[in-house]
């Protein structure tokens, strides 16, 4: 049987699941040392990141008069 993949790297971040639950970590280089930051549970950055979509923190940005 072969071993199923653990952990998925997308840019500066990993996932890796454990337990059927998936977690994320930040990956940070410092004089070519690799450190992995703990974030949190996906399902919770996942959600996250909906609420501060859905209350237009990245929405679109002001636009200053001329006179400004």
């Amino acid at each position: 049987m072969a071993n199923k993949q653990r952990r998925y790297k997308f840019g500066d971040y990993i996932l890796r699941e454990r337990k059927g639950r998936y977690y994320v970590y930040k990956l940070k280089t410092i004089k070519s040392e690799v450190n992995e930051t703990y974030v949190g549970l996906l399902a919770d950055v996942v959600e996250t990141y909906l609420k501060l979509k859905e209350s237009g923190v990245w929405g679109t940005p002001h636009s200053a008069t001329a006179g400004i």
